[in-house]
């Protein structure tokens, strides 16, 4: 990933090999740069403008409606009912959509960020296969301490694509600075709660980016309001001392998807229950838990052997472990996409539910 920000903020692998450190304004706080983000994202120098920081990302082109010929039998022929998107810089097809559809700039983007400076700072900028996805992320100016020395901030999340893989919109994610482990994914309280406009936080290629516009800042401040709620149920956590029972509940809980495929004897064809014992991941939980591999468990006070320990161990490993591709920028995509999401938002979800449930 290119540096362009040396004197603000800048990236080295920490001494123990697990993720890179973020040094410069962040360093006295020691904040963890999240690993994914470190790999497929561009750091956003500290004053630079949202249109700046797309051209430093590679974004600063547009995508444009192209014809899309097949093979007649008398040669090539244009599809009456479908479009190409293409970018005009290198002319990379990015998807293949309907007539109709219309693609939302990298610009708009660009413009929904200057539109919020005022209540939020970019962090980073990701390009997601060529360009296919594009994501901003940035600060809500919203952080508090779960223990002392144990800090929470909560993100804006901006995305587009332009491989028909999604609309555009926002979501808003929480991330323990300690580690970067990903804490919640949170979309649907702000969608239900938020009214002007009656936008959510998810519209259609077709919708109206400025319309959207309007409604984004009465969501932050919804989740500027709601975020020390969610700080004291992770303080609850921390109250809660861990048994192999308790430990159990919740693992059983986070992964019910994976626990409700039978497995079959290959010799026999007989099925029986899968268990948590024929999970690879739960020996990767139990290291991050109880031995030497977990980030900011064991060496800060008050977390150590309770129902938040187990609750960080699992989403340290859905933020840092997961992953089966053979390339690591391919593998850090996936595991990025899972959390922003997929799979792995879901189970993080479910092991906060079966958390919460104890207190």
């Amino acid at each position: 990933m290119r540096d362009y920000s040396p004197n603000t903020v800048t990236t080295a692998y920490a001494a123990d090999g697990r993720g890179p450190a973020v040094y410069g304004k962040y360093r006295e706080h020691g904040y963890a740069v999240n690993p994914l983000t470190a790999q497929l994202g561009t750091f956003v120098p500290e004053h630079a403008s949202a249109s700046e920081a797309f051209a430093i990302a590679g974004l600063d082109w547009t995508a444009q409606k192209q014809p899309v010929f097949y093979l007649g039998a008398d040669g090539p022929v244009i599809s009456p009912d479908h479009c190409a998107i293409v970018r005009n810089d290198n002319y990379a097809c990015l998807g293949i959509h309907g007539t109709a559809y219309t693609p939302v700039q990298n610009t708009a983007l660009i413009n929904l960020l200057d539109y919020l400076r005022e209540n939020i700072h970019l962090e980073t900028v990701l390009s997601i296969r060529n360009g296919r996805r594009v994501y901003a992320t940035a600060s809500i100016n919203t952080e508090s301490e779960v223990v002392p020395g144990d800090r929470v901030r909560r993100y804006l999340h901006l995305f587009n694509s332009h491989d028909g893989s999604s609309g555009f919109g926002v979501f808003f994610s929480d991330v323990r600075l300690a580690c970067a482990n990903q804490l919640a994914y949170l979309t649907g309280r702000a969608a239900r709660t938020a009214t002007t406009n009656g936008t959510g936080l998810r519209r259609k290629h077709t919708s109206s980016v400025t319309a959207f516009a309007a409604s984004l800042p009465e969501l932050i401040d919804i989740e500027r309001r709601t975020f020390a709620s969610s700080i004291d149920q992770l303080r609850d956590l921390t109250r809660v001392r861990l048994t192999p029972e308790i430990a159990r509940r919740v693992l059983e809980a986070t992964y019910a998807d994976r626990l409700g495929t039978p497995i079959r004897d290959k010799s026999t064809g007989d099925k029986r229950p899968r268990t948590l014992a024929d999970l690879p991941e739960i020996d990767t939980i139990r290291s991050h838990y109880s031995g030497t591999t977990g980030l900011g468990i064991h060496d800060i006070p008050g977390i150590s052997g309770t129902a938040y320990a187990l609750f960080n161990a699992i989403t340290q490993h859905a933020t840092h472990d997961t992953g089966r591709a053979t390339d690591s920028t391919e593998r850090a995509r996936a595991r990025l996409e899972a959390l922003w999401g997929g799979t792995a938002a879901k189970r993080i979800e479910r092991a906060r539910e079966a958390c919460l449930a104890l207190v």
